[in-house]
């Protein structure tokens, strides 16, 4: 990718969060404890591709969409210490 440092951070929130959601249901075929671990895993690639794009100028309303989640939840991990994955 040939953009912007914020475009390419969108980028990669967008497709953290395409593995999460495309690599969910191959998890659910292993154990209970590789398929916490596994979307654990996805989940906190996805929070700190968020956190990395917030810190190049990415707005919250944004980061929300690329990633697909409610504004809540971007919010608790850019403002309120990172609660949740």
């Amino acid at each position: 990718m040939n953009g912007s440092p914020m475009e390419e951070a969108r980028h990669a929130v967008r497709q953290a969060a395409q593995r999460l959601t495309e690599e969910a249901p191959a998890l659910t075929a292993g154990s209970a404890e590789a398929l916490e671990a596994g979307l654990a895993t996805r989940a906190a690639d996805l929070k700190e591709a968020v956190v990395t794009a917030w810190h190049v100028g990415a707005q919250p309303e944004d980061l929300a969409e690329d990633a697909e989640m409610d504004l809540d939840t971007i919010a608790a991990w850019l403002f309120h210490g990172g609660e949740g994955p």
